[in-house]
This record gives structure tokens, C-alpha cells and sequence, in this order.
């Protein structure tokens, strides 16, 4: 059902007298007015998008917005909560769900959607936010969209406010006109070509919602993640602003890839098929290896070595190498003292300590013998004795 014009502010104020005091999108005209309400999307993001609920995409006006001409966003609702960061996105899809691919055309830093330090006040009928223009990119192909307002409040429990709204995109005219046959497949192929610019768009920023990702605490003002933020970009206020914490990189506002071309009512007869939807490869994605010219590879490469991992001691001290075997029949003793010359206790070896504790004996010269005391060969007589000098 369609309402006029004059009908309008009464339904979105009779919705807004239902809910708590926040604020919900009067321009553009959101879906749902018999049942919106101004409450930030659930922690858990289980009524994301578009606060799901019962007749979530009922449509009470359709906003036609000609590419490049200048559009308002505006509010009713007077708890501002001291301002912070807003976007505006669009997707394809006119039922939005959480697998929609939400692309971003107006990112607002700080003001938004007032300056107020606080509350302007406390009618949930009220007026006095800011408002805001903003304007279809011309990369947008003309069709069908649904529109999101996105807002992450300065002060206040760390929240993320979202009201959707359908949209009709057309050419910079705002007139729609029947195309000659010969005509319709070079505009199929502009509007593929201009769907294919749209997926270079940033996705919309997503936080506070069970994600993962969080604005900074009560009192901060959102910088919005580059990579979400876009080229075009408001700055009001003079609020320092500060980034979300958390895991926030990527896209979290859906899976990069390019956005369908919209369908476009204007059109009476049916057009060129639109080209498959496909992903855009991630940045992180390493290209193809290239093969060697025979050249540059002189030889066969080696297979890989498994080597298995050597678990660190408690203490991280690396323990000696084990000693090596001793032959048989070679008399072996311990020690204390590493370089240090050792006699058999029967005088008849000398050996050195190593490393390991551990002296292996030689067997002495004919006619000498080890002195114990002085660890040194001596001269033995002809009974064996040592011989003092």
C-alpha cells in the first residue's frame, strides 16, 4: 500500500510514539512504518538487517532517486546520543538478508545525526537532528535497491542503529523511456560495465552485533575502518574520532564480490541476460605461479625434507650430544673436570675428560705407567714400579 505524501509524518510519528526515545530515518521513507521502531539492532545481530520483524519490507513509499541529483537524509526522534558516525548503503536484493552484499556510497564522521552533546531532548516526535545530502554514484546502474541508514552513537551502550528503504535508482533525468531494439544490448552492456564499477564500493561497516568486532567505549566518536569508509566522505563536528576494536578487518558486512545488476522497471521489454554473478578474487589470493624457462632451472628440484620438530627442555637448555660408543675392551671412568689428564686406577691407562663426564682410557707406553697423583706418564722399572725422580 502507498500512503501520500501528507499521510507520512503522521504514520512514522505514530511509530515512533510506540518505541523508546531514539530516532529512525524519515528521509528517505523506510519500509515498515506500521510496525518500525527506533531500537538499536539486537547484540546477537539476529534481527539484521533492516531490524527483522513481521512485515519488515512492506512498502509505504518507494523513493525514486535519479543518479547524481542531491537527496536528504533526515530524522524524526530526539535522543541522539551526543552524535557519532553514519553510512549509507545499498544492495540489490529488495528482502534484504544476512548474506546480502551491502555497498557503501556516503560515509558521515562525527554529527551525525546531531552535534548535541547529549539528547536534543526527550519527544520521540521531535525534530532538530541534522540533515544530511548525499547523491547516487554514477556507477550505480539504474534499478531497484534498498537503501540503509546505519548509525554507531557516541554515548551510550555500544549499539548499531540500521532502518532500510526501498529505492528506485534512474538515469540523471529522473525519466524513464522505452528503448529501440538496436539500443537495448549496448545499455545491457552499460549497465553490466557500471554493476561491475559498483562492486569496487567498500562493504558497509558492521559492529556491535555479535561480530566480533565493537566501537571504542561510551563517549568516543566511530572512525570508520578504511576500508569500509569509501571516497565519499562528511567530517562534521570536531569530535576526535576513534576505531572499533576487535576483529574488524575485512568485509563484514558480507563477501566481496560484485553486485548483481538491479532490475530496472522502466524497461517494458525484456533486455540482454545480465552476465553471472561471480566473486572478486581476494586481495590475499597469491597469483599463479609462473613455470621456469629451461634456463632458469638448470636443474630437477629437490623433493621436500620432513623434519620432525625437537621439543624445547623445560629449563631451554639444550642438552650435550650423547657420547659415542666405546669400543670393547677400551676401560672407561667418570669425571668432573673437562681437559683434565686422568690415570687408570692401576696405572697401566691414561685418558683426557671430555665434554660428557666421561675419561676413556689409552693404555700407557712399555716402561711407563700413570702416576695417579700427578696424572702424567712416568718411567716404570722392570717389576713395574714407578720410578721417582
Amino acid at each position: 500500500m502507498y500512503y501520500p505524501l501528507i499521510q507520512l509524518s503522521a504514520l512514522v510519528a505514530t511509530a515512533i510514539s510506540f518505541a523508546d526515545a531514539h530516532i529512525i530515518m524519515e528521509s528517505p521513507v523506510p519500509y515498515g512504518l506500521d510496525n518500525i521502531n527506533s531500537e538499536p539492532l539486537l547484540p546477537d545481530g539476529s534481527d539484521f538487517p533492516c531490524k527483522q520483524r513481521e512485515n519488515v519490507y512492506k512498502v509505504t513509499k518507494n523513493n525514486v532517486m535519479p543518479i547524481g541529483q542531491p537527496q536528504t537524509l533526515s530524522f524524526i526522534g530526539q535522543a541522539t546520543h551526543g552524535g557519532g558516525s553514519c553510512q549509507i548503503s545499498l544492495t540489490t536484493d529488495k528482502q534484504p538478508t544476512k548474506d546480502s552484499v551491502w555497498k557503501v556510497i556516503e560515509s558521515i564522521e562525527g554529527g551525525c545525526p546531531s552535534t548535541a552533546p547529549g539528547n536534543l531532548g526527550d519527544d520521540p516526535k521531535g525534530h532538530g537532528t541534522g540533515t544530511f545530502q548525499f547523491a547516487i554514484p554514477s556507477m550505480v546502474p539504474t534499478g531497484d535497491y534498498t537503501l540503509a541508514w546505519t548509525w554507531f552513537n557516541k554515548i551510550g551502550n555500544r549499539e548499531m542503529y540500521m532502518n532500510c528503504a526501498p529505492v528506485t535508482v534512474t538515469g540523471a533525468s529522473g525519466k524513464t523511456k522505452r528503448r529501440a531494439h538496436g539500443q537495448r544490448h549496448s545499455h545491457a552492456a552499460s549497465v553490466s560495465k557500471r554493476a561491475s564499477a559498483m562492486s569496487s564500493l567498500p562493504n558497509m561497516f558492521v559492529a556491535n552485533i555479535g561480530n566480533g568486532c565493537s566501537t571504542a567505549e561510551s563517549g568516543t566518536t566511530l572512525a570508520i575502518p578504511q576500508q569500509n569508509l569509501g571516497t565519499n566522505v562528511q567530517h562534521v563536528g570536531s569530535d576526535k574520532l576513534v576505531p572499533p576494536v576487535g576483529n574488524c578487518g575485512g568485509s563484514p558486512a558480507g563477501p566481496t564480490k560484485e553486485a548483481a545488476p538491479p532490475s530496472e522497471p522502466e524497461t517494458p521489454v525484456a533486455a540482454a541476460a545480465a552476465p553471472a554473478e561471480s566473486p572478486i578474487p581476494s586481495p590475499a589470493t597469491s597469483p599463479p605461479a609462473l613455470s621456469p624457462t629451461p634456463s632458469e632451472q638448470p636443474f630437477a628440484p629437490l623433493p621436500p625434507v620432513s623434519v620432525a620438530p625437537v621439543a624445547p627442555s623445560p629449563s631451554a637448555v639444550v642438552a650435550p650430544a650423547p657420547a659415542p660408543p666405546v669400543p670393547a675392551g677400551i676401560k672407561t671412568g667418570t669425571c668432573n673436570t673437562p681437559g683434565k689428564s686422568l690415570c687408570q686406577p692401576d696405572g697401566m691407562g691414561v685418558g683426557t675428560c671430555d665434554q660428557q663426564g666421561r675419561v676413556i682410557f689409552a693404555p700407557a707406553p712399555l716402561g711407563t705407567k700413570c702416576d695417579p697423583t700427578l696424572g702424567v706418564l712416568v718411567q716404570a722399572n722392570a717389576s713395574g714400579r714407578l720410578v721417582k725422580a
